[in-house]
C-alpha cells in the first residue's frame, strides 16, 4: 500500500507503478547558504516523473496535448507531500518542467518560495493596481498611510506636505515623519534661529513600517515574538529607529495617482464669435506702448469661454494652460498708429493683484486685405494660433484669456476691432506627477525605487538576519546566527541517526576572498573633503591563503545606500544630504539614505533651563503665513556622528566599521562607536576564520523533516560538536541522505 502522497491542486495524483520504478521523490531543504550569504534559498525536490494518466492530465491542463491544454503548465500549482500521513511538504508550489513518453517531469518547491515568489516587482509598483506582481498592486498596503482626511488637517495617520503635518510628526515611531534633515536652507553656523521652512524638507518612511508592508503585500505577516530583530535588543534598540530618508531627484505621487483623474483638468470651448473694440478714451493720452499690460484696464475684453470665463484653482495644482483659436484682426495698416493685437493669460490673485503671461501679438502687414485708403485700414484672418504656458497655482488663483488692442483708430465702430472666432479652445491640463504644498503623498515615493527584493536582502545583509517562511501558517521570522549560537543550550542530539559511511571535512566554505568587502554606495554629489570614499566600509578578512588566489578582495555586500554626514545644528548635529557648498539651494544626493532616528528634548536646553523653540512654516524666515511651534522633542536623525547616543547592545552607528566617539571610556581609551559589522557578524567572521564544514550522512524520518528548524544547532556525539545545518540533501523516507554541517 502506497504510504505516500502528493496532492496537486487539491487533487492526490497517480505514481508511476512499481514495474515502471516507481516515483521517487527527494527534498533538498537548505534556508541559508553559508556558501552564498547574498542569496535567499528555497527547499525544493529533484525533478520526478508523474504517469499522464487520465486523472494526471487534467490536473496538470494536459500537458501533452498541443490542441487542448490550458494554462495550467504555466501556472504554478498548489502542492503537498505526505509521507506516513506526515506532511513533508505543506504548502508547496508544483512546477511542470517537460512531457515526454508519455510521463511529465516535476519538482516541488517550498519554503521561502511562495513568500519570495510574490515579492516579484519594485518597490513603486505597490502604488500601481495594474501591477501584475501578485495583485499587491490592488491591495495598496501604503495607502494607510497616503490617503488625506482633508476635513482633519492634523490627522498623522495620513502623509501631507504641509507645516502642520512636520511640524507634528516629530515624535513618531512608525509610518511616516518629517524629521529635521538638511536639504539646504538650514543654517548650519550658530547661534540657531530653530526655523524650519517645511518647503525645504522631505519625509522619511520607518524601515521596520515598510518591510512589515511588503512582509503584509504577499498575504504573510510577521512572526514578531520569535523575530530576534523585535525582541533581542542588540538589534531591537536599533531596527525599530531606523528611517529610510528621501532622497530622489523629484517629488513624485504615486502611479495610481499620476493616472487617476483629478477633476481639475477641464477644456472650455467658446460657443460664438466675439467682438472686441472700445472707445478711444479708454487708452488715455498718456498710452505707453513699452508698458501695454500695466496700462491695460484690469479686465477690460475677457474672452469668455462657455459658461466661465476664467479657471479658478480650488486646490494647489501644476498644470499646462493650452489656447487654441482663430483671430479676425481689422485696424490700421503701418504709420505711426499700426494696430497691434496681444492675447496673453492674466492671472488674478485672491489679492485681486494681476499678472499677465505668455502674450502673443498680432500685427497688419503686407499680406493682409486693404478695405480703405484714407485712413489705411485693412483686415487679416489669423488661422489655427496657439498659445500655451505651464502654471503653478494656489488655491483661489484664478486665470483669464484676454486681448488688448494698442489702437482703435478714430472710428473704433468701423475702423478696428477683433472677432475672437467661435470653436476656440481653451484647455487646463494638471500635471499630476510632481507633489505639490499641501497634496497627499504616496508614501511608497519615500523609498528608493528598487526591487522589493533587493530591498529586502539589504535589511537582512545589515544584521546579519536569517529569514523563514512557514507557509503553513503564513509567517515570517528573521533570525541570526547570534540567535543560533543562543540556541545552543536546546540543541538537538541527531547522533543516534548518523550512519557511518563516509565522513568529509572541508576547511573552506563557498566562494570567499581573502578580503570580503562590506560597503555602502558613495555619493558623488558630495565633495570627498566632507565624505572621504569608504569611510563607512569595512570587511571581513579570513587568514587563509590559499582563497581565490587569482582574486584576493571581492565585495561580499553593498548597501543600496550611502553614508550620510553632519553639520552642526541645535543639540550638536543633524543629517545633511545636499551638498554643504551649496548653502541656500535645496538639492538632494545621489543615492537612497538610511538614517537613525534621534528624539531631541528641547523642552529644557534654552538658558536657565527654558525650552528651545523651534518654529515649523511655510516660507523662509519674515515671510511666514503658516506657524507651529514645536519645543518639546525634534527628530534629528544621523547616519554617524561622535555623539550618537547609546544604543547598546545594538550599534549605535551604521557604518560597517567602528568609528571613534566622543569621550574617554573608564579604562582612559577614546570612546569606539560599534559598527555593523563587529554587532552583527563576529559569529559569521569566526565561522570563515576557523571553517570546518563537515558532510556526513543521516537517517532522518518524516517527523524530522516536517520539524526541522534551522535556528536549532544540532550534537553529533561521534565528532563531539556542535553544529549548524546548512544543507540537508536530497531527503527521501527509508534511506540515508547527506547533510552538510558548519561547525559553531
Amino acid at each position: 500500500m502506497e504510504n505516500k502522497q502528493l496532492i496537486i491542486n487539491d487533487v492526490s495524483v497517480d505514481f508511476l507503478s512499481e514495474e515502471d520504478g516507481g516515483t521517487n521523490i527527494s527534498l533538498t531543504l537548505q534556508v541559508n547558504d553559508l556558501g552564498d550569504p547574498q542569496s535567499l534559498q528555497n527547499n525544493y525536490t529533484k525533478s520526478f516523473q508523474l504517469p499522464l494518466t487520465q486523472k494526471n492530465r487534467a490536473v496538470l491542463g494536459f500537458p501533452d496535448d498541443i490542441a487542448i491544454t490550458n494554462n495550467l503548465p504555466y501556472t504554478q500549482l498548489s502542492a503537498t507531500f505526505i509521507e506516513d500521513g506526515i506532511e513533508v511538504i505543506s504548502n508547496g508550489i508544483a512546477e511542470i518542467i517537460d512531457v515526454q513518453n508519455n510521463v511529465a517531469d516535476i519538482t516541488v518547491l517550498s519554503g521561502n518560495c511562495d513568500f519570495l515568489d510574490k515579492l516579484g516587482g519594485q518597490i513603486y509598483d505597490m502604488g500601481d493596481s495594474t501591477s501584475q506582481w501578485s495583485g499587491f498592486g490592488t491591495k495598496k498596503v501604503f495607502d494607510q498611510y497616503s490617503m488625506p482626511f482633508p476635513n482633519d488637517p492634523n490627522n498623522l495617520a495620513n502623509c501631507i506636505f504641509d507645516v502642520p503635518h512636520a511640524a507634528l510628526s516629530q515624535k513618531k515611531t512608525d509610518g511616516w515623519i518629517w524629521p529635521i534633515v538638511n536639504y539646504g536652507g538650514i543654517s548650519t553656523i550658530p547661534p540657531f534661529t530653530g526655523h524650519i521652512n517645511v518647503r525645504n524638507l522631505r519625509p522619511g518612511f520607518f524601515l521596520h513600517t515598510a518591510i512589515g508592508l511588503l512582509v503584509q503585500s504577499t498575504g504573510y505577516s510577521i512572526d514578531k515574538q520569535k523575530s530576534c530583530i523585535y525582541n533581542d535588543p542588540h538589534y531591537a534598540n536599533l531596527y525599530p529607529k531606523l528611517i529610510v530618508q528621501f532622497d530622489n531627484s523629484d517629488f513624485e505621487h504615486g502611479t495610481d495617482f499620476q493616472n487617476t483623474p483629478d477633476n481639475l483638468s477641464a477644456t472650455y470651448t467658446k460657443g460664438s464669435d466675439q467682438v472686441i473694440s472700445r472707445s478711444r478714451a479708454d487708452i488715455g493720452a498718456a498710452w505707453d506702448t513699452t508698458n501695454i499690460y500695466q496700462n491695460d484696464a484690469p479686465f477690460s475684453n475677457v474672452i469668455a469661454f462657455g459658461p466661465s470665463d476664467h479657471f479658478i484653482a480650488t486646490t494647489n495644482v501644476d498644470f499646462t494652460a493650452t489656447l487654441q483659436f482663430d483671430l479676425f484682426v481689422r485696424g490700421r495698416l503701418g504709420g505711426s498708429q499700426a494696430t497691434e493685437v496681444i492675447i496673453k493669460f492674466t492671472l488674478q490673485d485672491p489679492d485681486n493683484t494681476v499678472t499677465d503671461f505668455a502674450a502673443i501679438s498680432f500685427f497688419l502687414d503686407q499680406n493682409s486685405t486693404v478695405t480703405s485708403h484714407n485712413p489705411l485700414i485693412s483686415q487679416e484672418t489669423f488661422l489655427s494660433q496657439k498659445l500655451s504656458q505651464d502654471f503653478s497655482l494656489v488655491t483661489g488663483q484664478k486665470l483669464y484669456v484676454r486681448c488688448h488692442i494698442n489702437n482703435i483708430g478714430q472710428n473704433p465702430s468701423t475702423d478696428t476691432y477683433v472677432i475672437f472666432k467661435k470653436g476656440a479652445s481653451f484647455d487646463i491640463l494638471t500635471n499630476e506627477k510632481l507633489v505639490l504644498w499641501e497634496q497627499p503623498i504616496q508614501c511608497e515615493r519615500i523609498l528608493p525605487d528598487v526591487a522589493q527584493i533587493d530591498f529586502l536582502k539589504d535589511t537582512l545583509q545589515r544584521f546579519g538576519l536569517i529569514l523563514i517562511s512557514d507557509p503553513n501558517a503564513g509567517t515570517i521570522i528573521f533570525t541570526s546566527f547570534k540567535a543560533i549560537v543562543a540556541n545552543l543550550p536546546n540543541k538537538i542530539d541527531w547522533s543516534e541517526k548518523c550512519v557511518d559511511i563516509g565522513k568529509q571535512v572541508s576547511y573552506q566554505l563557498g566562494n570567499y576572498s581573502q578580503v570580503n568587502k562590506l560597503k555602502y554606495q558613495q555619493d558623488t554629489a558630495i565633495p570627498l573633503n566632507y565624505m572621504p570614499k569608504f569611510f563607512a566600509d569595512d570587511q571581513i578578512n579570513i587568514n587563509d591563503k590559499t582563497l581565490n588566489p587569482t582574486q584576493p578582495e571581492q565585495d561580499l555586500f553593498t548597501s543600496i545606500f550611502g553614508p550620510t554626514i553632519n553639520r552642526p545644528y541645535i543639540g550638536g548635529t543633524l543629517a545633511q544630504i545636499s551638498d554643504p557648498t551649496v548653502t541656500d539651494e535645496f538639492s538632494v544626493g545621489s543615492q537612497p539614505r538610511l538614517l537613525i532616528d534621534e528624539k531631541l528634548n528641547i523642552s529644557n536646553m534654552g538658558p536657565n533651563g527654558q525650552p528651545i523653540t523651534v518654529i515649523f512654516s511655510d516660507a523662509d524666515l519674515g515671510f511666514e503665513t503658516v506657524t507651529v511651534p514645536i519645543n518639546d522633542v525634534i527628530s534629528v536623525p544621523f547616519f554617524y556622528k561622535p555623539d550618537a547616543p547609546d544604543l547598546s547592545p545594538a550599534a549605535s552607528q551604521l557604518a560597517w566599521k567602528d568609528l571613534p566617539g566622543n569621550g574617554i571610556t573608564f579604562s582612559g581609551h577614546q570612546r569606539i562607536l560599534p559598527g555593523l559589522k563587529s554587532k552583527y557578524y563576529s559569529e559569521f567572521e569566526n565561522i570563515l576564520n576557523q571553517t570546518k564544514k563537515v558532510t556526513r550522512y543521516f537517517y532522518l524520518t518524516p517527523l524530522d523533516i516536517a520539524e526541522f528548524d534551522p535556528t536549532i544547532p544540532v550534537y553529533i556525539r561521534q565528532d563531539g560538536a556542535d553544529y549548524y545545518v546548512s544543507k540537508i540533501d536530497s531527503w527521501e523516507k527509508g534511506k540515508p541522505c547527506k547533510v552538510d554541517l558548519v561547525r559553531l
